[in-house]
Order: C-alpha cells, then sequence, then structure tokens
C-alpha cells in the first residue's frame, strides 16, 4: 500500500505543467471557446456556419484522412491487413451486413431528420450552403434552390452524403447506400473491438453475432440518417482510446482526437465524447511524465467552431426543442429520469415485435454492466499501473455512459417511442463492449463458455431477430414513415417530374428534384399561385394532405396545417390510411378563387390569332416572363 502510494506521487510529481505545448493547447481551447460563443453575434454566426460550414468539414475530414494515413504507415506492427482482419471474421461481418440489407428495404426510416439531412446535402453539393431547401424550380433550365434554411442538426452526415454526390451524381438514394458501406465498417470495427477487449478472436465474433441480431441497427443500416455514422465513429474512437492508452504516442493521438471532433460534429449528444478524449489525454500524459504533441493536436479545437456557432442558434430558439409536442416545460430534468428508465425497459424487453430490439442482448447487457462497472471502479483506483487497454475500455466507457445519462433526463428521451429507438444506440453499444469485457477480462471463460455463448447468440439472432425483421411490425407502426414511402409511390408513377407540390414536407420533393413549396407559404403567396395556375406553368399542382377520420361518425378532419382553406378548389386523386383513424390524400388544385375572380385549370390552352413578333420582341418577353414567374412562385 505504502509503495503503491510512493509511486502515485511520483506520477504526480511528473506530471509536465510547465511544458509550453500544454499551454499552447490550452490557448487554442480558449480560442475556439471565444470565437465559438462570444465573439460573433447569433446573426453572424448564423451566416458563418451556412458560408464556410462546408469547408471546416472539408478540411477536417482531409486532416483526419492524412493523420489515420500518417498513422498506419508509422504503426509498428505494419497494419498487415490479413492479420488484421482474417478471411473467416471478414465472411461473418458480410453475412451480418447483407442479412441486414436482405431484411429491410431502403427508405426513410425517422421522416423529419432524414429528408432535411438529405436536403442539407443537396444544398452542400449544389451550393456549398449548409441548409436544406424549402423552395425550388427549373424554370431557367437547371434546377434551383430559391430558398434554404439552416437545419439544427450537425451537417457532417451531410457533407459525407454531399461527396458521394459529387463523385457518383446527385441521387436521393445516396444516403443509404452511404449508409450500407457504414453497416460493413462498423461491423468490422466492433469485431476489432471485442477482439481487443475479449482477448480473442471468440469476442469480437460474439460482438459481431450480438449486434447482428438487433432489428434497430438493420433498420438505420438502410435509412437515411446519422445515427450509423455516429455509432461508426464512437466504435472507432473506443478502440483508438485502448491503442492510445496502451502506447501513447502523438500520431495515435492525432487519430484520436480528429476522431473525437468528428464524433462531435456528427449528433449534437456525442460533443460529450470530448470530455472523456481531454481526460484520456491528461491520463496518458500523466503515466508518460511527458506531454505528446503535433500540431494536429493544436488545431483540433479550432475545427470545433461551426459546431459552437450552430449550437448558439439552437439555443436561442426554445421552440427547436419541440418541447411543445409532448407539453414539458424544460429540455433536461431530473424529473424525467423515473419515467424514460421504464419506457427504456420496456424497449428492451418488449415481445411483441413492435419494438426493433434484442431481447437476448439486453438480458446480458444488463447483467454485464453492474459488474462492469465494479470492475472499472478498480482499474480507476489503479490507474498509475494498470494495464492501457483495460484503462483506455473503462474511461472510453465513460462517453456512452453520458450519452446514456442524458437520455434518461431528457424530456422525449422514451427509448419505445418510434421516433426515440435510434437514441438507445450508444447505450447498446456500451452494452455490448461490457458483455465483451465481464466474458473476456472479468470471468475469464474457458472455451467451452465462450462457445455456448456463441451458440445462444446464434439461436436468438436465428430465433427471435430474423422473424421480427422479417414483420417489420416497429417499421409499420410509425405512420410518418408510411406517409413517406407513399409519397415515393406516387412520385415513381410520374417520371416526368414537372409538376407542382404543396406539403408541409416540402423538402422530401424537392431532394427529388420536384419543384415544391409548404403549405402555409403556399397560402401567402395565392397571387402566385393564381399566375402560375393560369399560364400552365406545371403540368399540375397537387398538394398531400393529412386527414383524422372521427370514429364515430366517419367524418374527416384535415390536420390544422394542411389546410389551404375554402378558396382552393381540389380534386382527390388517391388516399391510403396510413394509420388506424388517419390517412393521407393527394388532390389536384382546380380552381382558386382570389377576391371574385375564380381561375380554373384548363388541361390544353386555346390559341389566338396573333401578330408576328421579331426575335427581339420574343426575347424581351420571354425575359419579363421568367422574371415575374419566378418572382411569383409560392
Amino acid at each position: 500500500m505504502g509503495c503503491g502510494f510512493m509511486e502515485e506521487r511520483l506520477y504526480m510529481r511528473s506530471f509536465p505543467l510547465y511544458d509550453r505545448r500544454l499551454w499552447l493547447l490550452a490557448a487554442s481551447c480558449l480560442l475556439a471557446l471565444v470565437l465559438g460563443c462570444l465573439a460573433l453575434p447569433v446573426d453572424w454566426a448564423l451566416r458563418a456556419v451556412m458560408g464556410g460550414g462546408y469547408w471546416f468539414s472539408f478540411c477536417t475530414l482531409g486532416l483526419w484522412i492524412w493523420v489515420i494515413w500518417d498513422w498506419i504507415a508509422h504503426a509498428s506492427n505494419g497494419f498487415e491487413l490479413r492479420r488484421a482482419l482474417p478471411l473467416a471474421p471478414m465472411a461473418l461481418v458480410l453475412c451480418v451486413g447483407l442479412v441486414w440489407q436482405a431484411q429491410e428495404t431502403h427508405g426513410f426510416k425517422v421522416l423529419a431528420d432524414e429528408s432535411l439531412l438529405l436536403g442539407t446535402s443537396q444544398g452542400l453539393h449544389m451550393d456549398r450552403q449548409v441548409g436544406y431547401p424549402v423552395r425550388a424550380t427549373d424554370v431557367q433550365g437547371p434546377f434551383q434552390i430559391l430558398q434554404a434554411v439552416l437545419d439544427k442538426r450537425p451537417f457532417f452526415y451531410p457533407f459525407l452524403v454531399s461527396l458521394v454526390h459529387d463523385l457518383t451524381g446527385y441521387r436521393s438514394t445516396n444516403p443509404f447506400w452511404l449508409n450500407t458501406l457504414l453497416s460493413f465498417v462498423f461491423l468490422g470495427g466492433l469485431y476489432a473491438v471485442g477482439c481487443k477487449v475479449g482477448g480473442k478472436k471468440e469476442g469480437g465474433v460474439l460482438l459481431v453475432l450480438l449486434a447482428g441480431g438487433l432489428p434497430l441497427l438493420a433498420q438505420q443500416a438502410t435509412g437515411g440518417g446519422f445515427e450509423l455514422l455516429n455509432l461508426t465513429l464512437a466504435t472507432g474512437w473506443w478502440w483508438l482510446v485502448m491503442r492510445y492508452l496502451e502506447s501513447p504516442d502523438n500520431r495515435s493521438q492525432d487519430a484520436l482526437v480528429l476522431t473525437s471532433v468528428l464524433l462531435a460534429s456528427t449528433r449534437y449528444e456525442s460533443v460529450l465524447f470530448l470530455v472523456p478524449t481531454a481526460l484520456v489525454l491528461a491520463l496518458a500524459w500523466w503515466r508518460e511524465g511527458r506531454v505528446v504533441f503535433r500540431w494536429p493536436t493544436w488545431v483540433a479545437p479550432l475545427l470545433l467552431l461551426p459546431m459552437f456557432w450552430l449550437n448558439r442558434a439552437f439555443s436561442a430558439n426554445h421552440r427547436l426543442w419541440e418541447m411543445q409536442s409532448l407539453g414539458a416545460d424544460s429540455p433536461f430534468a431530473l424529473k424525467y429520469f423515473t419515467s424514460n428508465l421504464g419506457h427504456a425497459l420496456a424497449y428492451f424487453f418488449s415481445f411483441d415485435g413492435y419494438q426493433p430490439n434484442s431481447p437476448f442482448l439486453a438480458f446480458l447487457g444488463l447483467l454485464a454492466l453492474p459488474i462492469f462497472f465494479l470492475w472499472g471502479q478498480r482499474v480507476l483506483r489503479a490507474c498509475a499501473s494498470a494495464d492501457g487497454t483495460e484503462l483506455g475500455l473503462v474511461v472510453g466507457a465513460l462517453g456512452p455512459l453520458a450519452v446514456t445519462g442524458l437520455m434518461m433526463i431528457y424530456f422525449w428521451g422514451q427509448f419505445d417511442h418510434p421516433v426515440i429507438h435510434r437514441l438507445s444506440l450508444p447505450t447498446q453499444l456500451l452494452m455490448l463492449v461490457a458483455i465483451a469485457a465481464v466474458t473476456g477480462k472479468v470471468l475469464k471463460l474457458p472455451q467451452r463458455g465462450w462457445s455456448w455463448l456463441l451458440a445462444l447468440a446464434i439461436i436468438s439472432l436465428a430465433c427471435w431477430s430474423l422473424p421480427v425483421m422479417a414483420k417489420n411490425a416497429y417499421g409499420r407502426d410509425y405512420s410518418p414513415g408510411v406517409a413517406m414511402a407513399w409519397r415515393r409511390e406516387f412520385l415513381a408513377q410520374r417520371p416526368e417530374r414537372d409538376f407542382l407540390m404543396l406539403d408541409r414536407d416540402s423538402t422530401f420533393w424537392i431532394t427529388e428534384r420536384v419543384a415544391a413549396t409548404p403549405v402555409l407559404q403556399a397560402m401567402e403567396r395565392k397571387t402566385g399561385l393564381i399566375f402560375h395556375l393560369r399560364n400552365h406553368s406545371f403540368s399540375a399542382m397537387y398538394v398531400f394532405q393529412t386527414f383524422d377520420v372521427e370514429p364515430e361518425t366517419g367524418v374527416l378532419k384535415i390536420l390544422p396545417e394542411d389546410d389551404l382553406g375554402p378558396d382552393f378548389e381540389l380534386e382527390p386523386i388517391t388516399e391510403k390510411r396510413v394509420q388506424t383513424l388517419r390517412l393521407s390524400r393527394f388532390s389536384r388544385i382546380v380552381s382558386i378563387r382570389e377576391g371574385g375572380e375564380v381561375v380554373s385549370r384548363q388541361d390544353f390552352i386555346r390559341p389566338v390569332p396573333q401578330g408576328v413578333m421579331k426575335p427581339s420582341e420574343q426575347e424581351a418577353a420571354k425575359r419579363a416572363y421568367l422574371d415575374r414567374w419566378v418572382k411569383e412562385l409560392p
């Protein structure tokens, strides 16, 4: 006991506070905080994000690629591909990833998030501006975004999608293919973490099988959201934490720090991973008695400026929290903890197929977590002399643990809600790693024990997960997702795409290169709609509306945000039930009333005799018409 105390005293005395590079890093962090939180007014911060966000992401990704490449090139083991990724695990990763693709269809899984992320990627691709489109047209030939709005969501994922657009051409399905690729990368990273934590390849195989049996991951692997990118980066970050504390050096440190920056730029709450990253650096320098430092680590805090600016805009507008939808009065509070914990247990142990869960994973995870935390306390108490991998494993757990704690006090942290399922993924990553740690480092299972666990994981995958994925009840229970799929069906039947769509979710249509405008804005610009209806600017004008069915009378009640008012005469085209007592309908605008005038749509314009115009007169008339055409857009 005395020797251990003296050893820790020696380490404390050797912490390199005198190193100028440490103070240089502190100055960089302080500069980032001042520029991000104090120096710019909110309006300027918004402009800085919209105009400079693309280039910040471009530089961050480029620097991260260089750092990773430099680290691999100088790694002592050379990172031989055959040793790092043997054929059998690669085949397992491929099979599990293909099962996900076979069981789910490509499409938006969470309506608001994914369509807006695609819209932001479209703006980054076309204009290098951060923001999702709300009005667009192709009147002058090329498709143009007329109005874009800055989204509250971090934009690193849309930036990656925009790169896919740049390299392969714009397609609204590109996010689905990016997530398909990320699903294989995630499974490969999870296998690497499982091998390192479990101490043998069976640990990696177990984690891949357990993850493969989680329907929520299959859903995200075929959707257009940023959850899988966030999970992939978190998995890689955790592996880098363990690798760095094993043998601290400047290249692995740069890789860790830049990965944490990308992670913080992917989801709101992932900024919490910056705290354990800083703790890891401090622990490594303390244990080594020296500062490990290169210029990428110094630059990293400044690369977070767009996230600081975006957060200022988000914090200034409390309506963006959407608390009114649930009647909440604060976004975070301890009073939500008990309720959210109950919802989490309802999600983890639901057996009706309406939750994309894995009860087997939840059972093992909740058994492993207390043991893992008790073992982790012992590792932290001996942090001066602890094994680097074990210390990195425990400190790395603080990231997903902090996110889990935040979700438990979040007003909308109900894991069993269709929109919120995905927020449980960091928690389930924590469970997965805890299972590998307990089996490999605490219990130190013999080979027979590993074999039994692997057999049970395969049985759970075959007997529970695959049937649940096949039924897909959890996907069909989410009415906005059903409505979005129906929009795609409607669009597929009209490949000419020369119509105008009025829809409160106008971004979806714009990402499909269809002229569109929100319903509310169309009502405010009724004169413009009349102009275009009279002049046959579009082959048709459609409106998408949603109705609730009164169960006693069967009367349809339109949602207020979809109501165009009595001045619009609509002709229903088709309708579909998207949920019990709720249906959606496509209608054609037949006529519009403005004052005493009624303008009706005609299938064909009747020609009238006219004089011959000179070419210059025709060109001038065309320019004047186009100018007014754009001004009158709804």
